[in-house]
């Protein structure tokens, strides 16, 4: 394999990651439905073409989505998931479900990290492990609003910004694009199919 394919190229049995401007597409194609409960990920998979649905619905709602809680895990937050892990096993959705904004793979990601860092129920609100997130933020999305609004029904048209007239110039070519290219009595368009 070679590590220079162009982006969208398919590598057979190798994972590519998410470019920006893979990203940047995500987030517009999301947007276009204006609340999360109403995007078609069918849609959105075959507008990206070299991703399918779970690769776009997980790269949106686990690393994009503006209400996900990106600071670092309190001590109290620590506790309750090695509360829940000792209760219920690792079930990471489930157990994020019960935190507010956090995502099954920051909660996981964070139960991995206490267990390195030797964490019990006894001492994790006295030991020290403070997460620390090297991951750049994209300039269309600002990752540090955090909204308690539920994430099924949340508007989403506020929730990007547009930097400078040549990207919102993009985000209107994209969606004229999408309109002219839409076949509004399609099922799969309006969600009428399951996936």
């Amino acid at each position: 394999m070679q590590a220079d394919k162009a982006c969208g190229e398919k590598v057979k049995g190798a994972k590519q990651l998410f470019s920006k401007k893979e990203d940047e597409k995500l987030i517009k194609l999301v947007k276009f439905f204006g609340r999360k409960k109403d995007v078609n990920w069918q849609f959105v998979a075959q507008q990206m073409g070299n991703r399918n649905v779970r690769q776009c619905k997980e790269r949106f709602l686990n690393y994009l989505d503006n209400h996900v809680n990106r600071s670092e895990f309190t001590p109290e937050e620590n506790k309750f998931i090695l509360e829940k892990v000792q209760q219920i096993g690792t079930k990471w959705t489930k157990i994020s479900s019960m935190m507010k904004n956090r995502t099954y793979v920051s909660v996981k990601s964070q139960y991995k990290k206490l267990i390195r860092r030797n964490a019990t129920l006894d001492n994790v609100l006295t030991i020290d492990v403070n997460t620390t997130n090297t991951r750049k933020s994209s300039p269309l999305v600002d990752y540090h609003s955090v909204d308690s609004s539920s994430s099924d029904t949340h508007d989403l048209s506020n929730d990007f910004q547009i930097n400078d007239v040549e990207n919102k110039h993009l985000v209107d070519e994209v969606f004229n694009t999408l309109f002219d290219t839409l076949e509004f009595n399609d099922d799969a368009f309006f969600g009428l199919t399951t996936i």
